[in-house]
């Protein structure tokens, strides 16, 4: 009985903590909206590394945090050890993107890492969702540098509504979240041509050993 003034005490100071660390995760255009579900990755086990996202509406297209689009580890990346893909100039690309029920239609880019104007192949494929869709990417023999997939993701109709997954934007402000290359996709949900909202994700760019990852290297 003397340890539940100690108890009440670790709620209160537990609640406050919890919610800003929600707070934490609302949409990147600075918005009001606060998620009402979120998704946790990666903290179950017990170790470092845990992220957290929104749960999105089942009627979006999406992409699933648990399996991020990814480049294969193919032709000089085979034995790559830590899971970088890699491609020589020129030379095919192999790669995976998972999407959800919802989605019917997904417009890949090839984009420079360095400069996100710079896109070196752009292809759309129809899917009937719910599936891993295999892609080859092309290549001129003059590209190199590290690229990612920027992905456009729609329903039935492309205009009403779509959901693009592009690197998290820097900013100068001094309490900026962590952004680029090395951070989690930021995910844009566009309706009739109007920027709705803006939330980071738990979709990763990272490497996996044996697997591959969410860039390539062309050099």
């Amino acid at each position: 009985m003397k340890l539940n003034p100690l108890r009440s005490a670790l709620a209160l100071f537990f609640i406050p903590v919890v919610c800003s660390f929600l707070i934490s995760c609302k949409d990147a255009g600075g918005g009001a909206r606060q998620p009402t579900n979120v998704i946790n990755i990666g903290f179950d086990g017990g170790v470092g590394g845990g992220c957290i996202q929104p749960s999105f509406p089942a009627d979006q297209p999406d992409l699933p945090a648990q399996s991020p689009p990814i480049f294969l580890l193919t032709g000089i990346a085979v034995q790559s050890t830590v899971g970088q893909a890699q491609a020589s100039p020129g030379a095919p690309i192999e790669a995976e993107v998972t999407v959800n029920r919802a989605t019917r239609r997904v417009k890949v880019e090839l984009v420079n890492t360095s400069t996100p104007s710079d896109v070196v192949f752009v292809d759309e494929v129809e899917t009937p969702g719910n599936e891993v869709i295999s892609l080859l990417l092309e290549t001129d023999p003059g590209t190199r540098g590290r690229f990612f997939m920027r992905l456009t993701l729609c329903g039935l109709d492309c205009d009403a509504r779509s959901v693009v997954f592009d690197l998290a934007q820097c900013s100068d402000e001094p309490d900026a979240r962590p952004c680029g290359v090395n951070e989690p996709y930021d995910r844009t949900l566009i309706e009739n041509g109007e920027v709705i909202q803006i939330d980071g994700t738990c979709v990763d760019l990272g490497t996996t050993p044996r697997v591959g990852s969410g860039t390539i290297l062309i050099q």
